[in-house]
C-alpha cells in the first residue's frame, strides 16, 4: 500500500468534515494522519485540511480526488504526494501535540 496526500482549501461550515470523512470511508481508505487549521489569517472562513491517506489503487484514488472536489464547500483539492514539505509540517504538528 503506498501513501497518498492531499490536502483541500474549504469553507468553514457545520459539517463539512463529517461529509469529506464520509466519502473516504464510502471508498474504504484508512486516514494515516488529518490536520485541520485556518489556511490564512485575512480568511478566517476557509482552511486548509491535509490528509494522508493508505491506497491501493491510484485510478481510484485519483476519482476520490474529483469526488471531493465537486462538494459544495470545497474549494480545490491538490494532491500533494511528491511534494515532501506538506509530511515534514505534519511530522512537525504530530510533535507538538504528543
Amino acid at each position: 500500500m503506498k501513501k497518498r496526500m492531499v490536502t483541500a482549501l474549504v469553507h468553514n461550515q457545520n459539517g463539512i468534515l463529517s461529509r469529506l470523512m464520509g466519502l473516504f470511508h464510502k471508498h474504504q481508505y484508512r486516514i494515516e494522519s488529518l490536520a485541520v487549521a485556518v489556511a490564512y489569517p485575512e480568511l478566517k472562513d476557509v482552511s486548509k485540511m491535509s490528509v494522508i491517506l493508505e491506497v491501493e489503487d491510484d485510478h481510484k484514488f485519483l476519482q476520490l480526488v474529483k469526488q471531493v472536489n465537486k462538494q459544495v464547500d470545497v474549494l480545490f483539492v491538490t494532491d500533494v504526494t511528491d511534494a515532501q514539505v506538506i509530511e515534514r509540517e505534519l511530522n512537525m504538528v504530530k510533535k507538538l501535540l504528543v
